[in-house]
């Protein structure tokens, strides 16, 4: 005989069963208490997989077509919009469930995508020194962009965090030993570099790009931003000063040829041995009251520098050199 105290099993009618096939699918079953007040959460569960109904915790077509449609190229965000039942983590865990591939052209953190779109001071010194010490990198990843990045000693790191707050870039530098490095996912700035004469690997492109149309008025910042990444001032037992740039051929080529044209300052391209062979890199030397001029001509007012060449630079105004009788100086050109 049945306890007195025993709830007396109710059957599921034609009209619940006709709404739970409906709500099931869709609802969560904490939320569809609320449509059967006389069934709790282990009723309708039992209810739904006699049924064989489908949970709304399992992705329904309709949702997986609406990733498939949008997962690409629409922000989380959107996304949750579009899918308001499932949480961010969810949508992302069940695109890759389903091999989907995100469009990430966007970067991680903020940064000034158009930088290099237009010509300023600072913008040629930055260009200079990426030709010089950094490179972009076609990323091999399906749906991401490439990358842009820039790696050097950590005694010169003041230069990162400049160009890093030129950028207006949010993402941190990144350290491994002795080295520290910046580095961007921005195919906007990619694309611009490319653009402006930039190759990806340049050191390692049998095509290295080409030098950019630089307006006039920027030259002497592109050239320090060269000299601050491949060159070096260094000063004799005389304590007179030697400029030196080293790079690839055509680059030596446009500054020696600035140079010739605007100060009358000649000076040789020479290629070094390496192991008994010519390497493939370019050098061009100045001394002495040249050089004097020339770090001054790109160094003096100057509103962004690697602050150890600058240190030198100053060094090398106060020096006095008394200059050549035999040469002339072309300072107004």
């Amino acid at each position: 005989m049945a306890n007195k105290n025993e709830r007396k099993y109710k059957y599921w009618s034609k009209k619940e069963i006709t709404l739970l096939k409906k709500l099931y699918p869709k609802i969560l079953v904490r939320n569809l208490i609320d449509f059967f007040p006389e069934r709790n959460k282990g009723t309708i569960v039992a209810k739904a997989m006699d049924l064989r109904l489908k949970s709304a915790k399992l992705w329904q077509p309709k949702e997986n077509h609406v990733l498939r449609q949008y997962f690409s190229e629409k922000p989380p965000e959107e996304l949750k919009k579009l899918l308001p039942k499932r949480s961010k983590l969810a949508i992302l865990a069940q695109g890759e469930r389903l091999k989907l591939k995100r469009n990430i052209r966007k970067p991680r953190f903020n940064i000034n995508e158009n930088y290099f779109k237009k010509w300023s001071e600072s913008m040629a010194y930055v260009l200079g020194f990426i030709f010089s010490d950094g490179n972009i990198t076609e990323t091999i990843r399906n749906g991401y962009s490439d990358k842009l990045a820039i790696g050097l000693h950590k005694k010169d790191i003041d230069i990162l965090k400049k160009i890093k707050r030129e950028l207006s870039a949010e993402q941190k530098l990144s350290f491994s030993r002795n080295y520290v490095y910046f580095g961007v996912y921005s195919q906007i700035i990619v694309d611009d570099l490319k653009g402006l004469g930039l190759s990806y690997r340049k050191s390692l492109e049998v095509n290295r790009g080409k030098i950019p149309n630089i307006p006039k008025k920027y030259i002497r910042h592109f050239i320090r931003g060269i000299v601050d990444g491949d060159g070096s001032i260094h000063f004799d037992k005389k304590n007179y000063p030697t400029l030196s740039v080293c790079g690839r051929k055509d680059m030596m080529t446009f500054i020696k040829k600035h140079f010739l044209v605007k100060f009358n300052l000649y000076s040789k391209i020479i290629q070094p041995k390496k192991n008994g062979k010519l390497s493939n890199v370019f050098c061009i030397n100045y001394r002495s009251n040249t050089a004097k001029i020339l770090i001054d001509y790109l160094y003096n007012n100057a509103k962004i520098y690697l602050e150890r060449k600058f240190k030198l630079a100053k060094r090398c105004r106060k020096i006095k050199i008394k200059p050549r009788k035999t040469y002339k100086y072309n300072l107004c050109a």
